[in-house]
């Protein structure tokens, strides 16, 4: 197994792959979620996630996976 340390910067490097957008509301969908009642918590997440299908990252997102090449992301 790996020392924690890489393993922790490897995730590290993943999640900073990964949409900027889909990343931040991501965090804040846990962290909210935590203080919520779950039914609610579910919605807000819902919530969320129906914002991020109006996003460019989103269709470059489809658009890469489609062309099976690695998305370039761009924060919008």
């Amino acid at each position: 197994a790996e020392d924690p340390f890489t393993e922790a910067l490897r995730l590290a490097t993943v999640v900073a792959s990964r949409a900027p957008h889909a990343t931040q509301l991501a965090k804040e969908a846990i962290w909210r979620g935590m203080e919520m009642p779950l039914q609610q918590a579910l919605r807000f997440e819902t919530d969320l996630t129906l914002l991020l299908q109006t996003t460019k990252d989103r269709a470059e997102g489809v658009a890469a996976f489609i062309e099976k090449r690695q998305p370039n992301f761009t924060g919008s």
